[in-house]
């Protein structure tokens, strides 16, 4: 479960998903993007150094292609500034296109297998779905809003029923039925179904898109550092990182 299969042996790659010139959202952005990209992979098929020999006091980053990084630069994705600010190993686990369920498995292995102090999950689209040990994208004939929010809900609780202190994210317009996204008006229709609570509402850590990737689809340097400053104060035991944001006033943490 834990190994991401098809990206196994690719050793130094350019490009990756959305991050090319043919399928990025904005061809003119990525001409002008004026970082040097390249994705490496270890032998467990994710975009990080080889794992420690010791896991017992690592950080575990389960997530998706917004974890992965795609459309940064490797330094600058926020499961690496975080390692630079904790000075403590944090493990990318975050895998293209994948799904909440995909995740919520992810993360019950990593508890069963490794006992960890700490997990960030940065949850991904509500609408995509793990079948047949794949993950599969929105399908409007299988899938609506309320069925969506009810398999959030499952994957949530799931999760944070594990023995460890989890730090729940969720990436910006993850919830693509929502046509005004805002983190009030998310909130109000979690809050609004019969399946969060107040408390389960405010466990989830929200946080805003600054700026863009070279595919023009993803968070650059600014939202990462943003979102490890979030991180840094739910950790066990909590870091301050404040890391410098431009136009700070304007995202409060």
């Amino acid at each position: 479960m834990l190994k991401v299969e098809n990206r196994i042996g690719i050793i130094d790659s350019k490009t990756s998903g959305l991050d090319t010139l043919e399928l990025c959202m904005d061809p003119a952005h990525f001409k002008s993007y004026n970082k040097e990209i390249n994705y490496r992979y270890n032998s467990m098929g994710y975009r990080d150094h080889e794992w420690p020999e010791n896991l017992s006091n690592v950080v575990w980053c389960v997530g998706d292609s917004f974890t992965v990084g795609i459309g940064q630069p490797f330094e600058e994705t926020w499961p690496q500034l975080l390692q630079k600010k904790i000075n403590k190993r944090c493990l990318n686990i975050g895998e293209d296109g994948c799904s909440n369920d995909t995740i919520a498995l992810k993360t019950q292995e990593i508890c069963k297998l490794y006992n960890p102090k700490n997990v960030v999950v940065m949850w991904s689209y509500f609408s995509r779905r793990r079948a047949n040990n794949q993950n599969i994208p929105y399908d409007k004939k299988s899938f609506g809003v309320v069925n969506d929010l009810q398999n959030f809900h499952k994957n949530y609780e799931i999760v944070n029923a594990l023995p460890t202190n989890i730090i729940n994210l969720l990436i910006p317009n993850a919830f693509i039925d929502l046509n005004e996204w805002s983190k009030k008006s998310f909130e109000n229709l979690l809050k609004g179904t019969k399946f969060f609570t107040d408390t389960q509402t405010q466990s989830i850590l929200f946080f805003p898109q600054i700026d863009y990737a070279r595919d023009r689809h993803h968070f650059d340097f600014n939202t990462s550092k943003y979102v490890c400053n979030i991180i840094g104060k739910h950790l066990t035991p909590p870091v301050e990182i404040a890391y410098s944001i431009d136009n700070p006033s304007k995202y409060p943490v």
